[in-house]
């Protein structure tokens, strides 16, 4: 375990970077009025986002995992080539988080496990259905489950958090898309068994987001129109 503490290069690489995620960024008004704030309240908002950078970054690590195994399952090019943006994407926002930890008087300690960035390949599986578990977890359900999450919180923000949620939101939609591209182009090459093990996979998945804090009514919604049902009209068998 260490402490979470991210670095910026500048320089040549900073410029291509900010190419990709453009201006807007630094238009927003970074600077906050916390007068009144109390401290316990400044300190609350220092560790939310100081997750919420960290859960970027371990993002980021999910996506670089599952763009390799789409490479050793030779999936479609231009499927490969359309995810290849995402860990920019990612970085964007554990840059919008940091700024906004900043913003509120800076990060906040907090130990993490470098090493642990995401699902990891289960090696008991051939490299497609591989693939596909991996795609289910990150983006299938969790990119699914985190879009409209986010959009319900941009719906109570104000000010500079609605601006940097509606960014990171706005980026969500095709992170979620990759996953079910990917399981409709390997629908005919997967077997009744290949099925199984990716319903036992989203079932995990579903399961750990049951934990978290968001509204129940919304959660399960979702969860039912936008993940299992989905995932069943594909012939992968996911309990409600």
């Amino acid at each position: 375990m260490s402490l979470f503490e991210l670095e910026w290069l500048g320089g040549e690489a900073e410029q291509v970077f900010r190419r990709h995620r453009g201006d807007r960024v630094d238009a927003f008004d970074w600077a906050l009025d916390t007068t009144g704030v109390s401290d316990e309240d400044r300190d609350a908002q220092r560790i939310t986002w100081t997750r919420s950078a960290h859960l970027e970054w371990c993002a980021a690590g999910a996506f670089a995992t599952l763009q390799q195994a789409m490479l050793v399952a030779r999936a479609p090019v231009d499927l490969i080539g359309m995810s290849g943006r995402f860990l920019a994407d990612e970085m964007v926002h554990v840059e919008l988080a940091c700024r906004m930890a900043a913003a509120w008087g800076g990060g906040a300690p907090l130990e993490v496990d470098p090493a642990a960035l995401g699902p990891r390949p289960d090696p008991t599986l051939d490299a497609l259905p591989a693939a596909c578990a991996l795609a289910i977890r990150t983006s299938c359900v969790g990119e699914t489950f985190s879009q409209p999450m986010l959009a319900h919180a941009r719906s109570k923000a104000t000010g500079l958090a609605h601006a940097v949620l509606d960014r990171i939101v706005r980026d969500e939609t095709p992170h979620a898309r990759l996953g079910w591209l990917l399981l409709d182009w390997a629908a005919p090459r997967l077997s009744a068994a290949d099925r199984v093990r990716l319903a036992e996979e989203a079932s995990d998945a579903i399961a750990a987001l049951r934990d978290t804090d968001a509204p129940v009514d919304l959660r399960e919604r979702v969860l039912l129109k936008r993940v299992v049902e989905p995932l069943r009209r594909r012939g992968i068998a996911v309990a409600a």
